[in-house]
């Protein structure tokens, strides 16, 4: 399980590097490496920090 209490919990993301043709997702959990983005299809991948910036 991942942490879901955290300030950047929600916001939406642009990823670095597009994954499966998507490139904007929303954070929705927190890991020790970085975040959990979710995308509209319902896929959630782990990020690292350097992976997303935040609008």
């Amino acid at each position: 399980m991942y942490e879901m209490d955290f300030p950047e919990y929600g916001q939406q993301c642009e990823l670095v590097t597009p994954w499966r043709g998507y490139h904007r997702g929303t954070i929705v959990g927190r890991i020790a490496k970085g975040f959990i983005v979710q995308f509209s299809s319902g896929a959630e991948i782990e990020v690292c920090d350097d992976e997303i910036e935040f609008d």
